[in-house]
């Protein structure tokens, strides 16, 4: 048998017994495409204004997902996190609605929103049904918000497509995977 060959069988039978070199075990994707930390793309994206910069970091373990939000211009900045669990509908705190375009809509008194995540497309589509109340100068408004986080077929993109009860047209965000190189 040949070194390459004995070599092949070698590692196909490491890896049948669980067992791979470190380098292999490193490169391995994670369950989820859509975990990892990722940053805006703003020349394909809608206009952020506020802000000038929106940074995700998204961690899956199993059914449950964590979404940190870090959103910033000049010295001003925005973090704001939230878990969900796929299949169930959770009530999150929510500090302000940082997603105002000076529109003169802020978060509602009880500052909550319920939130309900399902995947789609076997996990490379994240939906979040999102319901809160805003107010505004005529009053209180129902808004509900349908988000997909959804990942490339290469894996490096991310796009985030809100479709708003209260406008026309989706906000569309684009994000590049962030690697250690970049950070």
């Amino acid at each position: 048998m040949s070194p390459l060959l004995r070599f092949c069988s070698l590692f196909g039978l490491l890896a049948l017994l669980g067992a791979a070199p470190a380098d292999a075990i490193a490169a391995a994707p994670s369950a989820s495409p859509l975990a990892g930390s990722w940053s805006i793309d703003l020349a394909r994206s809608t206009e952020l204004s506020p802000w000038k910069s929106y940074d995700l970091t998204i961690t899956v373990a199993g059914e449950s997902l964590t979404i940190h939000r870090h959103l910033a211009w000049g010295r001003r900045s925005f973090d704001d996190e939230m878990t969900v669990t796929t299949g169930t509908t959770v009530t999150v705190p929510v500090l302000l609605w940082p997603d105002n375009r000076h529109l003169g809509a802020y978060i509602s008194p009880d500052h909550t929103k319920r939130v309900r995540a399902e995947w789609i497309d076997t996990g490379r589509i994240l939906r979040l049904n999102t319901d809160l109340v805003l107010v505004t100068q005529q009053g209180a408004r129902a808004v509900n918000i349908l988000s997909d986080y959804k990942v490339s077929a290469h894996g490096t993109l991310l796009t985030l497509t809100e479709l708003r009860s209260t406008r026309n047209r989706p906000v569309v965000y684009v994000f590049t995977r962030a690697t250690a190189a970049a950070k």
